[in-house]
């Protein structure tokens, strides 16, 4: 993990919180966060209208586990694992953030069209379950002849 985010003290709500402003300053309709304990997914979810039409982006991410290191102290006392836990969730947020701050001003800017930045991301519905476009052709890349690009014969 990059340093940038590794000693965060930015609590996970105030990530929240700043990502939903920002999201709003770029004029989304809707945003909606979730967080699967168990397996450590989050997601963030927002509605934009783009040329007149609605894009719902579904960002999803899992929080790395955190490093085993256990000689770490902070204030004389090492760090218990779901302090390390809770770092790592502050970490992933703050990254998140930053992420969707730069996507977000490189389309302001007009660098990329939205479609550019977030077309993995667009939710799909297909046989009454919803995905996004990345987890339907990413898988498919390297195994699907239509998304095989001609290698130059010697």
């Amino acid at each position: 993990m990059s340093n940038a985010y590794r000693t965060t003290a930015v609590p996970v709500a105030r990530s929240q919180e700043q990502i939903r402003k920002l999201l709003m300053a770029f004029g989304v309709a809707g945003i909606q966060f979730s967080e699967n304990f168990e397996s450590g997914e989050i997601n963030v979810r927002f509605a934009k209208s783009v040329a007149a039409n609605l894009r719902t982006v579904s960002v999803s991410m899992h929080i790395p586990e955190p490093p085993k290191v256990h000689q770490r102290a902070v204030r004389g006392r090492v760090k218990s694992a779901a302090d390390r836990r809770e770092q790592m969730a502050k970490a992933t947020y703050r990254a998140l953030h930053d992420w969707l701050k730069a996507q977000f001003v490189a389309v302001e800017f007009g660098l990329l069209s939205f479609e550019d930045v977030f077309l993995s991301h667009f939710e799909w519905m297909i046989d009454g379950q919803q995905t996004t476009v990345g987890k339907i052709l990413i898988p498919r890349l390297e195994t699907r002849p239509e998304f095989l690009i001609d290698r130059p014969r010697d």
